[in-house]
C-alpha cells in the first residue's frame, strides 16, 4: 500500500462517498483520534467486510469499544450517524472469503466434532481466510514498486525482530540466492543500528513488526528515514505505525483464535515478493540463482537418493 497520505487532498474536506473513501479519511485522520475512535477505526480498516454485515454492536464487542465509539467515529467523518456511514460499506464484497460451500461444510464439521478437531479447524479457517485476503487486497503495483526499489537499492536491509526475526531470516536467505546486496539485520550479538548507521540515500530497508508492534523496529525505521533511505514495511494492518512510516506499506493479516499470531500470509506474501524479485532482476537474477544451487551440488549437500 502505498503511502497514505498521497492520494487524499481531493477527499480531504468531502463526505466519503465508498469504503474505500471511508477508510483512506481514517488512515488520514487516524494520527489525531482519542483512544476509542482509534480503536474503531483500526477494526474497520482490518475488517471492511464486517462493517456492512455486522451490527454495530457486535462490531463493538470484536473491537473492544463501546458501541457509541462507532456513532462519534462516523460523526468525525462528517456524517451524521453511523448507519449513514455504514451504506458505503453495503455493497463491499468479501472476494469469495468463506464462499465456497465445500470448505464452508468441512469447517463447520470439524466444530462439531470439538477437541482437537474443532481447534486444527479454527486454525484451518484463520489460515486460508488470513492468506485470501492478502492477496484479494494487495496492490500489484505496490509489490512492483517495492521490488524494484530493492533491485535498484546500493543495499537492502532486511529487519525483523522477535517473532518477525525468523520470517525476515528466510526471506533473506531465499533473496540472497539472486542477489548479493541482501543483508540480514541485526546479525548475531549485534543491534539493529550497528547496521543501519552505515545507511544512505541509495539504501532501502525492509522492516517488519506485527501486533504488539515493537519499539526497537520502529526506532530503527525512525532512524532509516533520517538517512533517506526508502522504507518498505511489512505488517498486520493499514493502521500499524510502520505501515503508515513507509513509502510502501505491504499489509498481512495475522488474525488467529489462539494465542499467538498467524504468520501463513506473511509467509505467502514474503514468497511472492521473492519469486516478484527474481522475475523483475531479469537474466542476471536468474544466472545468480543457478549458480547458488549448483555450487550446492557440487558440495554435496543435498542427498540425492
Amino acid at each position: 500500500m502505498s503511502h497514505p497520505t498521497q492520494n487524499l487532498s481531493v477527499i480531504a474536506n468531502a463526505l466519503p462517498q465508498s469504503q474505500e473513501e471511508v477508510i483512506a479519511r481514517l488512515l488520514a485522520e487516524f494520527d489525531n483520534l482519542p483512544g476509542q475512535l482509534q480503536l474503531s477505526a483500526r477494526y474497520i480498516i482490518d475488517h471492511p467486510h464486517e462493517v456492512g454485515l455486522q451490527s454495530m454492536r457486535t462490531l463493538a464487542s470484536n473491537a473492544d469499544v463501546q458501541p457509541n465509539s462507532f456513532v462519534r467515529l462516523a460523526r468525525q467523518l462528517g456524517f451524521a450517524g453511523y448507519d449513514a456511514m455504514r451504506e458505503r460499506f453495503r455493497d463491499f464484497v468479501r472476494g469469495g472469503i468463506g464462499s465456497t460451500p465445500d470448505r464452508v461444510h468441512w469447517l463447520q464439521q470439524m466444530d462439531r466434532k470439538g477437541g482437537s478437531t474443532a481447534i486444527f479447524g479454527s486454525m484451518a479457517e484463520a489460515c486460508l481466510e488470513n492468506t485470501e485476503k492478502m492477496f484479494a487486497k494487495q496492490s500489484v503495483a505496490d509489490l512492483e514498486h517495492a521490488v524494484d526499489l530493492m533491485i535498484d537499492a546500493r543495499r537492502v536491509y532486511v529487519l525483523g525482530l522477535g517473532l518477525a526475526y525468523p520470517l525476515a531470516y528466510n526471506f533473506w536467505y531465499v533473496a540472497r540466492m539472486g542477489f548479493d546486496h541482501f543483508m540480514l539485520t541485526p546479525r548475531h550479538g549485534s543491534l539493529p543500528s550497528d547496521d543501519l548507521i552505515r545507511m544512505n540515500s541509495r539504501d532501502c530497508l525492509l522492516a517488519m513488526t506485527f501486533q504488539p508492534y515493537r519499539r526497537d523496529t520502529l526506532a530503527a525505521v525512525q532512524r532509516a528515514k533520517q538517512t533517506g533511505a526508502k522504507i518498505i514495511g511489512v505488517t498486520d494492518s493499514s493502521a500499524a505505525t510502520l505501515c503508515r512510516e513507509s513509502d510502501i506499506g505491504l499489509v498481512a493479516p495475522t488474525h488467529t483464535p489462539q494465542f499467538f499470531h498467524s504468520n501463513s500470509a506473511v509467509t505467502a506474501l514474503l514468497e511472492s515478493l521473492c519469486a516478484l524479485l527474481v522475475v523483475r532482476g531479469g537474466e542476471q537474477a536468474s544466472t545468480a540463482v543457478e549458480a547458488f544451487h549448483s555450487a550446492r551440488w557440487e558440495d554435496n549437500i543435498y542427498d540425492e537418493s
